[in-house]
């Protein structure tokens, strides 16, 4: 069971996608409407139930729809237009019912009132047209002091530097911060190697996946994050 930190950090670091966006679910549903509108102007009938479908997708090409035309032959849908018609719609609704986990504002605001001097900001991996739209579209800036997009920077998580940008901004040292986020590869051995205390957002419940030590916390969602860090 969470509890709260004794020593409560300076600078508190998140993550966005994964962590207080639901990213991969946005995803899902974006990839099923682009198949079933390929499906509809073919005139083909796909299973009520894409879930294996939208996994061979993601596994394909995490982003992009260059494997569509490969994916859709598989399941019965042929011709270029429909092909054509699945990858402009998945183009021109890169945001397509992306939404904040229904608890991240009031996860930020938890983690602010706790300990009213402490920093609070946001290290997020991707290009800066799509990451900077996105906060946009999500209204979180507002929440946090400051935020950094790995190609402004010019490099990406793991790497330390990105964070010791953060603690730079945050003015911390790694020993008076933490980070949350959801990937073992990028988030977590990031911070680790940075010096940073990480929490793990662990929602499927999966056993920790990488060579490199788990982290001290390991979380199932931002209620214990708002547990750990609103004592």
């Amino acid at each position: 069971m969470m509890r709260p930190l004794t020593a409560q950090p300076e600078l508190v670091l998140f993550d966005l996608d994964d962590t207080l966006c639901d990213y991969a679910s946005a995803r899902a549903r974006r990839l099923q409407a682009a198949f079933r509108r390929a499906a509809e102007r073919a005139g083909v009938r796909l299973p009520d139930d894409l879930t294996p479908m939208i996994e061979e997708s993601i596994t394909l090409h995490p982003h992009g729809t260059e494997h569509f035309g490969e994916l859709l032959t598989r399941y019965g849908i042929t011709g270029t237009d429909a092909i054509r018609a699945a990858r402009e719609w998945y183009a021109a609704n890169r945001f397509h019912s992306l939404a904040l986990f229904p608890d991240a504002v009031e996860t930020l605001a938890t983690v602010r009132a706790a300990r009213p001097d402490r920093r609070i900001g946001m290290i997020t991996n991707g290009p800066s047209e799509v990451q900077r739209a996105k906060i946009a579209l999500l209204a979180i800036e507002q929440h946090v002091d400051f935020i950094i997009v790995s190609e402004e920077f010019g490099a990406w998580k793991p790497d330390p530097a990105i964070f010791a940008e953060a603690l730079r901004l945050g003015s911390a040292p790694p020993d008076a911060a933490i980070f949350i986020g959801d990937s073992a590869e990028h988030d977590i051995a990031g911070a680790q190697g940075a010096g940073i205390d990480a929490v793990w957002i662990n929602r499927a419940g999966l056993p920790w996946p990488s060579p490199t030590p788990a982290p001290r916390f390991i979380a199932s969602g931002l209620a214990e994050v708002r547990v750990l860090l609103g004592g």
